[in-house]
């Protein structure tokens, strides 16, 4: 039988050991790469850098803030970027969910037609804003 000491040394080891590397390490509602936190809060996603004891962020979306701690974690500072690229993607998030009430509760067939085609443009326009993010997190 393996005593619980033996097991809290062992997990103090492996993370010792990620904390040298950028991997993200999952650990309850928080995502740790290197010295940056990442919690899930009721107001969004909040970056915290552990060496500094600081808040850096707070984002509405996690793939901004995995983009923003990853980048902190490797001494790149894009905080001002990503919340710029987060405020647009909530923009038309928002629009999305606006334009698709739109379209299940109207009775207009012209009005109709002209809300997908703004529905579409929200969706093309969230995923260009993904996409680049993206880039900051894989890249």
């Amino acid at each position: 039988m393996i005593s619980n000491k033996i097991i809290d040394e062992l997990e103090e080891i492996v993370n010792k050991g990620l904390e040298s590397g950028s991997i993200p390490v999952a650990k309850g509602n928080s995502i740790r790469i290197k010295h940056v936190v990442i919690r899930k809060s009721p107001k969004g996603y909040l970056v915290y850098n552990t060496k500094d004891n600081t808040q850096v962020a707070r984002t509405m979306f996690k793939a901004t803030a995995i983009a923003i701690a990853k980048n902190l974690a490797n001494d790149k500072d894009i905080v001002s970027t990503a919340t710029k690229l987060d405020n647009i993607m909530l923009k038309h998030y928002a629009d999305a969910i606006f334009y698709k009430n739109t379209i299940k509760t109207t009775n207009d067939e012209f009005k109709k037609e002209i809300i997908e085609t703004r529905l579409s443009i929200a969706i093309e326009e969230t995923d260009r804003v993904r996409s680049t993010l993206n880039r900051y997190i894989f890249d």
